[in-house]
């Protein structure tokens, strides 16, 4: 089951996953209102979606025609899926109900281009369209999704997934611990029960943390951060805490943390423009961009990059991928992998010619480099999953450092071997170690292991493994295996490292 589930979450982007999430949630809603199975009237819901996806896709073509930025349809879409099921349903002639969901739905989706400090976002959209349609018009959000029995499984099914995708288990669970503590911490003894139950029945404690809490733009990312963000948020939404007088509401604890969020996180959106394009390797290229601003990143981070695709398939004009270029170095470099039948991202991206203009944001990843200059590493690399590799031996070669890697790089054949002068100059002059695993070797001369990397080889070729710290990236599947082989042959898992990076991309 979790085969088929891992299978799943593979073909889609996070932002599909929480279109599907949230669209799902709307249109179940619709169909047991009918059946009259919870109280929402489809006719109400309906006219409600409509009006805001209305406003929230105006809002989002006149902002883009205007800064002349590539838009991005399922960010705005799942904007309006997700505000249609927290503000109350209306029908035409509810007037100051129609004037909240109008306003609401401007607020969120201008806040993205209006409300971006340093080119970086500070506020989740949602959060703060619901706050000011609250505070303006006097239409709070009701939450209504996470107040519904009925829905509670599919609110709980679909959130553990997109939640899986985006590997933020530790943020959701310090959001829902520091919420749980809060309550019971501002309860009386006798209603404790009650309390632990309408916090997970009948609040929207649950449902704003799968959707909302793991939106990227606006969380923390830094292993520490996140955890404090999450309980940042989840401590406020609990319903009994206050400052002074002020009850804060979920979306104005989100916004508090988003606050925090955004002082601990990297800045900027960059236009990049692309100069080359340089063959590393077969059917891998290197795409060279000149930024207009330097970007502050660390060797191993990732970059979100926007194109404008026309017609884009269930994977989005969004994508993460790694910086494959030093920080020391001008130029950023994008390393891609094309395979057959590429999606419309890289089939746009394949288009390209010099002087093309891509955007980048949200610098993130915890992939990095130790401090520790005397820390031994063993780097395992699996097909295009070398680039973060490749950022950061260029970077160790850049600054004359030595460390003591072992680099374990496997493709299929010789000919998929990337970066391989940069990797030969790191041998000679910083002592890399690097063992090419082939599993078609086609020349004899070369320096490679006939077969896959596997547990005989780290064996053989790191015999010091006890002593060193693994990063691992590459396919899913294959940092997946060599996680748990890593695990049997008793390598602790804080001297793990895997290459993952969520996106709603």
């Amino acid at each position: 089951m979790m085969k088929l589930i891992d299978r799943t979450l593979n073909r889609v982007t996070m932002y599909r996953l929480v279109l599907y999430y949230t669209g799902g949630l709307v249109g179940i809603t619709f169909l047991l209102g009918f059946a009259r199975l919870v109280p929402e009237d489809p006719t109400a819901l309906t006219f409600s979606f409509v009006l805001v996806l209305g406003t929230c896709w105006v809002t989002n073509r006149l902002f883009t025609e205007f800064l002349r930025v590539p838009a991005n349809t399922e960010s705005f879409t799942i904007t309006a899926l997700i505000l249609t099921l927290i503000l109350p349903p209306v029908t035409s002639a509810d007037g100051a109900g129609v004037a909240g969901l109008l306003l609401a739905s401007f607020i969120a989706i201008a806040s993205k281009f209006l409300l971006a400090i340093g080119r970086k976002h500070v506020f989740n959209p949602v959060a703060i369209g619901a706050v000011i349609a609250a505070l303006v018009l006097n239409r709070p959000a009701t939450w209504w999704v996470g107040g519904n029995l009925t829905l509670l499984p599919v609110v709980l099914l679909g959130g553990m997934m997109v939640t899986r995708k985006v590997q933020r288990f530790d943020m959701i669970g310090a959001y829902v611990l520091a919420n749980l503590v809060a309550t019971l911490l501002t309860t009386p003894l006798d209603m404790v029960g009650m309390g632990i139950e309408q916090t997970f029945l009948y609040s929207p404690l649950l449902f704003a943390g799968f959707a909302m809490l793991t939106e990227p733009l606006t969380a923390a990312h830094g292993k520490w951060s996140r955890l404090v963000f999450g309980a940042i948020v989840g401590a406020l939404s609990s319903p009994n805490v206050h400052i002074g007088s002020l009850y804060p509401t979920p979306e104005m604890a989100f916004l508090a943390g988003n606050l925090f969020a955004y002082a601990v996180s990297p800045k900027g959106r960059f236009k990049l423009t692309l100069l080359r394009i340089e063959k590393m390797a077969a059917g891998c290229y290197d795409y060279v961009f000149q930024p207009d601003q330097k970007l502050a990143f660390q060797a191993g981070q990732y970059l979100d990059w926007t194109l404008d695709v026309t017609n884009p398939d269930n994977r989005g004009n969004r994508r993460p991928f790694t910086i494959a270029s030093a920080p020391s170095e001008k130029e950023v470099r994008l390393g891609v992998k094309f395979y057959h039948e590429p999606s419309t991202f890289k089939a746009s991206l394949s288009s390209m010619q010099p002087g093309d203009v891509i955007f980048g944001s949200q610098i993130a990843g915890s992939f990095t480099l130790p401090k520790d200059p005397t820390e031994k590493l063993a780097f395992i690399a699996g097909g295009i999953g070398i680039t973060p590799f490749r950022s950061m031996i260029q970077e160790l070669v850049n600054r004359g450092e030595p460390r003591s890697i072992v680099m374990l790089y496997g493709n299929n054949r010789l000919a998929d071997v990337a970066y391989s002068e940069i990797f030969h100059h790191a041998r000679h002059h910083l002592g890399l170690r690097i063992v090419y695993a082939v599993a078609e070797p086609e020349a004899p001369g070369y320096d490679v292991h006939e077969g896959y990397i596997d547990e005989d080889l780290i064996r053989r070729e790191i015999p010091d493994w006890t002593e060193r710290t693994f990063y691992i990236s590459g396919p899913h599947a294959m940092v997946v295996r060599f996680q748990q082989a890593l695990r049997q042959l008793g390598v602790p898992r804080s001297r793990i490292r895997l290459d993952y990076f969520p996106g709603f991309a």
